[in-house]
């Protein structure tokens, strides 16, 4: 190419000529791809060779071209390391999303057990813990890891909560606690379940319950409990996890785990070819190796167990081995140095963001709070308003029925005051069950039975209800008097009395 580029080679014995050191980077790229450098790295090979194509191509070249094509060459470095880093991220984002998946499935129920087991906790609390929180721990380890920040405040919050419910210490002591940890541990929980969409009405009647006995606590009442020994309930579990393997002294036929640097370069033996892959990553926690090519693509798994494997296929490999000509590590030194600036003003612009960030969190955090805070005091004015509207609603029912029994006592003094009225001989009508209103008249009252006995004009009889069968009658409008009782009537009433008293004497 360059013979094609350049009228005179002698130019190349020149270190600091544009075109050798432009051939110079191409032999250092060059030396370091292979088969299996990976797809970003053929495609990066491809643009390279265009670029050198279209040098060749030129009919006239001088040191601008070059620098020119030095620029393009930088270009295309910071697309396919910017490739590179993300191919990287999104493996990284797999493995650590299997490493959480691993740690939350185990650790979750042993998280538990370690802060219940053997103890004597409150029932609800304990139901609390393995039914409801337990989904919470879950869900942060798979976001956050086993050893996040948010993991660690959670199991110490669970502490906090358990403290206050089981606490006898006296009244001045728990208030002072409480103030300064237990409100704040109760928020954060109740924004863990809010934000992962957990909060059920369970979770909401141990909110209420939990704050209620914090309350009577606070007051200095006695709290009785029901309460019992927590058993491991968790033993017919199948661990996911191993205990961390105890290295002892290594065979000479395999290779330390621990000497293996992640980050570092290493000829991996595949198929019987040498590949220079990079350690990616050592995960502790599933026990294996993973190596990828020069374009971040995964190229192999290994587990810890197949150290012998190790040994045979893999050995170490160092890049600057393959630099020839010395005025090239000066360059590629001029180019870190100006990598090493840029990264800087990254970095700043990276600490400024941090700073405004830090400042958007405690916003949001403080804007959490407040929700949480007017959430509680809605839950609260909602169930008093409830409680209110259902005393409201007794109430009035209550006032109701005494009312309608006002009426009713109203109704039947009055139909009583209509019964005096009545003696033999008033004229009434009567509503049948049929609804026919007929007219009838009282004839008699019998003293001897206490009915009253209606009968029709011909005289006979219709019927004969007791005082209060007659009394609800007119209460109820099926009599009506259209005639009181006159005077013949009741001398008419009084003859057959004495008539019968009469007869009564006859048989003494």
């Amino acid at each position: 190419m360059l013979e094609i580029s350049l009228d005179d080679l002698s130019l190349l014995n020149n270190p600091k000529h544009s075109a050798v050191t432009f051939l110079e980077r191409l032999l250092n790229v060059g030396y370091h791809f292979d088969e299996r450098a990976g797809r970003l790295t053929q495609y990066f090979v491809q643009a390279i060779e265009l670029l050198v194509d279209k040098l060749a191509r030129k009919e006239q070249i001088s040191t601008k071209t070059f620098s020119i094509a030095h620029a393009r060459l930088d270009q295309y470095f910071v697309t396919f390391e910017k490739n590179i880093k993300l191919t990287k991220r999104k493996l990284l984002s797999e493995i650590e999303k299997k490493s959480r998946q691993i740690q939350a499935d185990y650790y979750t129920s042993q998280l538990i057990k370690e802060r219940t087991e053997g103890d004597e906790i409150p029932i609800f609390l304990l139901d609390f813990f393995e039914n409801h929180l337990s989904h919470v721990i879950h869900r942060i380890i798979l976001k956050f890891g086993l050893d996040s920040t948010q993991c660690k405040r959670l199991l110490k919050d669970m502490d906090i909560i358990n403290w206050s419910i089981t606490s006898t210490i006296v009244k001045m002591d728990y208030e002072n606690k409480y103030n300064k940890e237990v409100v704040s541990a109760m928020k954060r929980l109740y924004k863990w379940f809010k934000d992962e969409n957990l909060f059920n009405q369970y979770v909401k009647s141990f909110f209420i319950e939990t704050e209620e006995l914090h309350r009577k606590k606070l007051d200095g009442q006695r709290v009785q409990l029901d309460m019992m020994i927590s058993a491991n309930i968790f033993d017919d579990e199948k661990s996911t996890s191993a205990p961390p393997r105890v290295w002892g002294r290594v065979p000479q036929d395999v290779i330390d785990i621990k000497s293996l640097k992640q980050g570092n370069w290493y000829n991996l033996s595949i198929d019987g070819q040498k590949v220079r892959s990079e350690l990616l990553m050592i995960n502790e926690l599933t026990e294996e190796l993973y190596f990828v090519n020069l374009s971040g693509e995964h190229l192999q798994t290994i587990s810890f167990e197949d150290q012998s494997y190790i040994a045979q296929h893999l050995e170490v490999f160092k890049l600057d081995e393959s630099i020839h000509y010395k005025h090239a590590i000066k360059a590629i030194e001029n180019e870190l140095a100006s990598n090493l600036q840029v990264l800087e003003v990254e970095y700043d612009t990276f600490k400024q963001q941090a700073i405004i960030d830090e400042k958007q969190r405690k916003q949001l955090e403080e804007r959490a709070r407040k929700a949480v805070l007017q959430g509680i005091e809605r839950e609260k004015r909602i169930t008093e308003e409830k409680r209110i509207a259902v005393q409201q609603q007794k109430r009035k029912e209550l006032d109701e029925i005494i009312q309608l029994e006002k009426i009713e006592a109203e109704n039947r003094l009055k139909a009583k005051g209509v019964l005096r009225k009545m003696g033999p001989g008033s004229l009434v009508t009567i509503e049948q069950e049929s609804g026919k209103i007929i007219e009838a008249s009282l004839m008699l009252i019998s003293r001897t039975t206490g009915r009253y006995i209606f009968a029709d004009y011909s005289g006979n009889k219709i019927m004969d209800p007791t005082k209060n069968q007659l009394i609800d009658m007119i209460n109820q409008q099926l009599i009506k008097i259209i005639k009181v009782k006159s005077d013949e009537t009741d001398r008419m009433q009084s003859l057959v009395a004495q008539r019968r008293q009469q007869l009564s004497k006859r048989y003494i």
